[in-house]
């Protein structure tokens, strides 16, 4: 069995990789996130359903009179 290890000088450890995989992850991460809030803020504030635009308060009282 051949336990011999890669020594590295500082510079080499420190590299990252060329092929960017984390830059990837957060551009694509960041562009769901705006995606679903695009997609929030259309259905609660820029439609007009009934989630957007509550019943108006009533301006008669609904209690029975005495």
């Amino acid at each position: 069995m051949n336990d011999r290890q890669e020594v590295l000088s500082t510079t080499e450890a420190r590299q990252g990789s060329p092929r960017r995989l984390n830059l990837r992850v957060l551009g694509v991460s960041l562009l769901i996130a705006l995606v679903a809030a695009g997609g929030l803020y259309t259905v609660f504030y820029a439609g007009n359903t009934s989630i957007s635009t509550p019943d108006p308060a009533p301006t008669q009282p609904t209690a029975p009179g005495p």
